[in-house]
């Protein structure tokens, strides 16, 4: 007789981490798909509805809307603040959904081919949860020139 396995909190089966090198994920929603950023690099997270300016260090900080970005619809969720050295933006996105850890080797790159085309360049691999597969976003990437998010 087989002995059950431990079950997550998706109802997957939790599988034991290696020695590989894990990575803290924040798993949220924006145009219709999950998406991923490292939560390390997530310094605030502000409700629906809120916007405050900031001018922090003198420099404007760019306010990007995930879903009107990638899908052209405006979003009424929360706005989250993301730190990378000296650069940093406001995303808004769905939802979040939530905080997750990921082996880096369970991550898979993005093709070359979609990462060079448009918009598709924020988005730098791939990895799965469960059944559902989420994009590995770098908000570096972003270009959008209304923002003047520098890469």
């Amino acid at each position: 007789m087989k002995g059950a396995s431990l079950r997550g909190r998706h109802g997957d089966p939790v599988e034991e981490l290696d020695s590989s090198a894990v990575v803290t994920l924040l798993l949220f929603e924006a145009a219709d798909c999950l998406m991923a950023l490292p939560a390390s690099e997530v310094a605030r997270l502000l409700a629906p509805g809120s916007q405050q300016a900031s001018d922090e260090g003198g420099a404007s900080v760019a306010w990007i809307d995930l879903d009107e970005y990638f899908s052209g619809r405006r979003s009424e969720g929360p706005w989250l603040r993301w730190d990378r050295g000296e650069r940093c933006a406001w995303l808004r996105v769905g939802c979040v959904v939530e905080v997750l850890a990921c082996a880096i080797q369970a991550l898979a790159p993005m093709p070359a081919c979609f990462r060079s085309e448009g918009r598709g360049g924020a988005v730098g691999g791939a990895g799965v949860r469960g059944d559902d597969v989420f994009l590995l976003m770098d908000p570096a990437r972003l270009a959008d020139p209304r923002n003047e998010l520098s890469t």
